[in-house]
């Protein structure tokens, strides 16, 4: 199962540090991660080390904390010549008090504007193809269930999400107001869980749960994986019980692995968009084992033309020419992998506010083994397992019994909720 933790991928530790660093101070990456070297780079210290040898390391490595993470291990640092090799006898001096040093490599967010013009039909599409409407008659959502948008912010005044935000928190300007100043979190949020029967706009997928907004991408529409791992540990330890990241990298990283396994211990689900490049290249975090990585679907269940794809991909759903919130209170289409994986965040929410006894892989699995498989027969590279579908998901969710049935409590043993799949 993808969401068994597989072995890492070869990363810079000691002493392989000293002979990577020797060479280069960062390889290029694919157009998502930028070519130049980060200005920041992420250090984990050994558990061992103390107080004196971290001091030693920043003033060795001339390197200043920006900001620590993970439970203090791991700190962003930047360094005074961002594009330097560092030095090998300065590396040698640190070498026993340092796990690993990587560059703080930059993310995008996933999406295109696009042109509005579209008819009425055209806007709750997305909604109508994974059947929302009638999945809402076994749970709309509940206010216990938390979905964490780690994204640019959101328009927290916006009507479609009023009365539904919790505390959240801005780690590109490092105070508690996420705010959006692009437009790309609030769209993502808004089709996760903006409100319904409400007389406005748009609805989302899950309309009654919870938002947690988590800026992790400043007004550019990109930030570094040191800001996406800090919103992924804050999101764990404030009750999200859904995280959606609806950004990407060519470039993994062992800071947002370590983030990842995280979630998973906590039992959190994560979903991500597999990308915008019309490839199959693995793209980060969609494809680290425990992800839902998520391919973009059209209005006639194609897969959209830029969506990437490959063995990697869990699901599938709508992404081009999504309708949905956007900043300043207003409401926008856009098209991308960023759209699509909201959907399936929402999704994730409504099952959860069905039973929430159901653990993350089994929510998962529900609603890979009930998706509307497309392409070659079972899971393939375009759409994984298919797109998802909502009703279909809640149905067996609640024991194959129709909405207005009395749910039964699962039996020792039972297989009641735990469909026959499995996940790559």
């Amino acid at each position: 199962m993808r969401g068994t933790r597989q072995s890492r991928k070869s990363f810079v530790t000691i002493p392989a540090l000293l002979c990577l660093l020797l060479t280069c101070a960062l390889l290029p990456h694919h157009a998502r991660a930028q070519a130049e070297t980060p200005a920041t780079w992420l250090l984990r210290f050994q558990p061992t080390a103390s107080e004196g040898e971290r001091a030693h390391t920043f003033a060795r490595l001339g390197a200043t904390p920006v900001r620590w993470l993970a439970h203090n291990t791991v700190v962003q640092v930047q360094v005074r010549a961002p594009g330097a090799v560092f030095a090998s006898q300065a590396l040698a001096d640190v070498a026993d008090s340092i796990d690993y040093l990587e560059p703080d490599s930059v993310v995008t967010g996933d999406s295109t504007p696009n042109d509005p013009a579209f008819s009425e039909a055209s806007k709750v599409y997305g909604l109508n193809k994974v059947e929302a409407a009638t999945a809402w008659d076994f749970s709309s959502g509940r206010s216990d269930i938390v979905l964490a948008i780690l994204d640019t912010g959101i328009d927290r005044g916006h009507i479609e999400f009023a009365g539904r935000i919790v505390a959240g928190y801005d780690f590109i300007n490092d105070d508690d107001a996420p705010d959006d100043d692009h437009g790309h979190g609030t769209h993502v949020a808004g089709i996760a869980a903006a409100a319904a029967d409400n007389g406005q706009g748009s609805a989302g997928v899950c309309p009654r749960c919870q938002i947690m907004p988590v800026k992790v991408l400043g007004s550019g529409n990109s930030g570094t994986w040191g800001t996406v791992a800090a919103g992924i540990y804050f999101a764990v330890d404030n009750g999200a019980r859904v995280i959606n990241l609806s950004l990407t990298s060519s470039a993994t990283s062992r800071t947002l692995e370590d983030a990842i396994a995280y979630a998973q211990e906590h039992d959190v689900i994560v979903v991500a968009a597999s990308g915008n490049a019309a490839s199959s290249v693995p793209y980060y975090p969609a494809a680290i084992p425990w992800v839902v990585a998520v391919s973009a679907t059209t209005d006639v269940d194609t897969l959209w033309s830029s969506s990437n794809i490959g063995e990697h991909l869990d699901l599938a759903a709508p992404g081009n020419r999504i309708y949905s919130t956007y900043k300043e209170g207003s409401y926008a289409y856009m098209t991308g992998t960023s759209m699509a994986s909201p959907y399936v965040t929402g999704l994730a929410g409504l099952v959860a506010s069905l039973d929430s006894t159901l653990t993350a892989s089994t929510i998962i699995d529900l609603m890979a083994a009930n998706a509307d498989d497309l392409g070659d027969e079972g899971k393939d590279a375009h759409f994984g397992y298919g797109r998802i579908n909502a009703y279909a998901t809640l149905l067996a969710a609640n024991g194959g019994r129709p909405p207005a049935a009395e749910p039964e409590p699962p039996t020792a043993g039972s297989s009641l909720y735990l469909p026959a799949v499995v996940r790559s």
